[in-house]
């Protein structure tokens, strides 16, 4: 494993990416996510992408040349065209607009189609709370490779789901998880670092218990987590988030270009019951409750979003740590854009 400074990662991923085209504030926002979610602990869906999405946009499954369209629009709700632009930026145009309809309307949904890989998806219901707005999130993967509980064989994509609320004190509020038992970047995370990976995570191409990281490649799948009952989140995040707003569905088989997201955005404004203080107190204090439950003996109780937010700190002080070979996979594309990474290394 390597360290690398938080702020010179963004502005090394910033030179990355505006060297491909993309403009000064939108690299500056599709980085700020990605290291974000290095910062987290996250880092499946981090500076790993660096490369995964020059890739993508060198093969033209990553457009440049366009913005997230409404293409249908009422007082609380949007149907967005991503137009495989950078996903990044049209779940951000979603949260806006879900944030701008919630604030006048009191409730919103948006929903879009067309969509490349959005990353850490608890970054845009955050991004709301932090407004004053509580959002939920519920996102297809239109590339099947998690299976159904007792199938044999992927079915889905992993379709993780995201819920954040507002708070006022130290305590956050963020629940950001695949359906999956874990996302499929930590199998890449685990391969890139040379680790085996939990024989509970996935199953081999025979039904296998299995603890290589390179099982997908090898025909295997990822289980669903929680058996029959994250099966029905699993099937609730496929329904919205590509069902309904008309995106891959994962048993399609479809997988080109490489993970598309169909993303579905629910808002609402605590003024429309409560209020937004009201809220706010209140979760304040059961957020405390729940954190001074007694724990058992050796363990701690945590809220969603406080292991993300205690990561983050020490990362920030201490820097953020890839692997080997992902550190040596964005050196060559460095090399390759003449960029410089030297004096990059804590």
């Amino acid at each position: 494993m390597i360290t690398v400074e938080a702020g010179k990662l963004i502005q090394l991923g910033i030179d990355i990416f505006t060297a491909q085209g993309v403009n000064d504030v939108d690299a500056k926002f599709l980085v700020s996510s990605l290291v974000e979610a290095n910062l987290s602990g996250h880092d499946s869906h981090g500076a790993y992408y660096f490369v995964r999405y020059s890739e993508r946009i060198k093969e033209g499954n990553i457009r440049l040349d366009v913005e997230p369209k409404i293409i249908k629009e009422t007082d609380g709700t949007a149907y967005i065209d991503g137009q495989w632009g950078i996903g990044q930026l049209t779940a951000k145009r979603m949260t806006e607009i879900a944030v701008e309809k919630a604030n006048k309307n009191m409730v919103a949904a948006v929903g879009s189609f067309n969509t490349n890989h959005i990353g850490r998806i608890g970054h845009y219901t955050e991004m709301a709370a932090k407004q004053g707005i509580i959002t939920t999130l519920y996102v297809n993967v239109g590339h099947p490779i998690v299976s159904v509980h007792n199938g044999h064989g992927p079915v889905f994509g992993t379709n993780p789901y995201s819920a954040s609320v507002p708070v006022g004190g130290d305590i956050p509020f963020l629940v950001d998880y695949a359906t999956s038992v874990v996302a499929a970047g930590k199998l890449s995370v685990a391969r890139a670092a040379k680790t085996k990976i939990p024989v509970h995570w996935t199953l081999d191409k025979d039904g296998n218990a299995n603890d290589s990281p390179n099982v997908l490649a090898d025909g295997g799948w990822l289980l669903p987590f929680g058996l029959y009952k994250g099966m029905g989140l699993q099937m609730v995040s496929e329904l919205l988030g590509a069902v309904l707003t008309g995106s891959r569905m994962g048993p399609s088989g479809i997988t080109h270009p490489p993970s598309p997201n169909g993303v579905f955005m629910l808002a609402v404004n605590p003024e429309a019951f409560v209020g937004l203080d009201e809220f706010v107190k209140n979760t304040d204090s059961l957020l405390k409750q729940v954190k001074g439950w007694q724990s058992l003996e050796g363990k701690r109780v945590m809220v969603p979003g406080e292991p993300e937010k205690e990561t983050k700190a020490y990362r920030l002080a201490n820097g953020v740590m890839l692997p080997d070979d992902t550190w040596t996979e964005i050196e060559a594309l460095c090399k390759e854009l003449e960029i410089s990474t030297e004096g990059m290394l804590i």
